[in-house]
């Protein structure tokens, strides 16, 4: 049985954030809200285990991101080309926006260090360490799975915008990012159609971390817990029952309607196609492709050009656009990406200069990590306008031969 009590050491440092105290079985449980850009709650996690001399310290991270915490060269040993070559861009994409964003607000205070000192804490007092979180790319996984097309472009433009955006955050405004409703009222303000989104991304993890705390007091007598602030109310919501995290694991199967849309579109235009092969001339037919070719190719040829990509990304771009809808995996955007991070391999310097290069429009094209995911965009939304640019040219025929097609 679970039992709540309030904390009586008011006189402690740590106690000035939000924090809650309870006793599962024969441990007792203390949870400390952080915000991740913080240096009171940098301090905050410090004074507890020093102070309170804790057998395990649980940190509200996965597996993936307590390695890469550990290990402070993680640039020098990442091959982006790898990255791009096994489709996992997306992943990183957005591991650096959000890191980029927090190293913007936090000032001294890089995003994660109240966990980077539970870590050394924990290594110093000898007590257990539990990442409690679940693995990023399956909340990335799920919660991707639950928007459409235009809403992944929203979100993803969002996070763009964001970092181009520069805005003086005071040490008070860091502080209030402790409030334990502050991450709700962030996607409160997002549409109701992006609930799904905050389900995965907030309320599921809050399930997730209760049940880890929950499961690792009953192997603990003093556990201590650093999660963001934002999941406290969720994490007492759900700690004093038992919650099966399977089904929390699975990544969603696409639906049919996403297995087919990769057939439904090329089958379309085909068909019209084959109908001005069918009742227009040749010319009408050696109109479209050219259409079809030219609109595309060189729309995304344009998007690379313009990051200033290598002259063989920019003609894999054009190369590969005109046949990109009708394979799921050659797209201009991904071998254009490839193609650059293969010829132009980022630096060290360039990953840990992204935050400060994303606030000059001129470095944006000098740092070649940022430029790699510009072309990984850029080429793919210039092939889209060609698209639809060169179904306008088959519309127009075919409303020239609606007389001989329905004849």
């Amino acid at each position: 049985m679970h039992k709540q009590v309030e904390n009586e050491n008011t006189d402690k440092p740590y106690t000035s954030e939000p924090i809650r105290t309870l006793r599962i079985g024969d441990c007792n449980v203390t949870i400390l809200g952080t915000a991740h850009v913080s240096k009171n709650s940098v301090e905050a996690v410090k004074s507890f285990i020093e102070t309170e001399k804790p057998d395990t310290v649980c940190v509200e991270l996965c597996e993936t991101r307590l390695g890469s915490i550990k290990e402070q060269n993680q640039w020098k040993k990442l091959d982006i080309f790898k990255v791009f070559k096994e489709r996992k861009m997306y992943l990183l994409m957005s591991n650096l926006i959000l890191s980029s964003f927090q190293k913007k607000i936090g000032g001294d205070v890089k995003p994660g260090d109240e966990f980077r000192m539970a870590i050394d804490k924990a290594k110093e007092t000898n007590a257990k360490l539990v990442p409690i979180d679940r693995e990023v790319q399956t909340t990335l996984k799920r919660s991707w799975g639950t928007v459409g097309l235009f809403s992944k472009m929203y979100l993803l433009s969002a996070l763009i915008a964001s970092l181009l955006v520069k805005e003086e955050v005071t040490p008070e405004k860091i502080e209030e990012m402790k409030s334990e409703d502050a991450l709700k009222d962030l996607f409160s303000q997002l549409p109701k159609k992006y609930d799904e989104v905050k389900r995965v991304i907030i309320d599921e993890r809050d399930i997730y971390l209760a049940e880890n705390i929950r499961q690792t007091a009953a192997h603990s007598k003093n556990l201590f817990a650093a999660v963001g602030a934002g999941h406290l109310q969720g994490i007492m919501k759900y700690i004093e029952q038992e919650n099966d995290l399977e089904p929390l694991r699975e990544i969603p199967q696409p639906s049919v309607w996403q297995k087919l849309q990769f057939f439904v579109f090329p089958a379309i235009v085909v068909s019209l196609m084959t109908l001005v092969y069918l009742y227009g001339t040749k010319q009408d037919v050696k109109d479209v492709l050219f259409a079809w070719v030219v609109f595309k190719s060189s729309l995304a040829a344009l998007g690379a050009l313009v990051c200033m990509a290598h002259p063989v990304s920019i003609v894999l771009a054009a190369l590969i656009a005109p046949i990109g809808n009708f394979n799921p995996i050659l797209k201009p955007g991904w071998i254009a990406a490839l193609s650059e991070s293969y010829l132009r391999k980022p630096l060290v310097e360039d990953f840990e200069k992204i935050a400060e290069d994303s606030e000059k429009l001129s470095s944006l094209w000098s740092n070649r990590v940022i430029r790699i995911f510009l072309i990984f965009m850029l080429p793919q939304m210039g092939s889209s306008i060609g698209t639809f640019l060169a179904m306008s040219t088959f519309l127009s025929k075919l409303q020239g031969l609606w007389g001989k097609i329905f004849s």
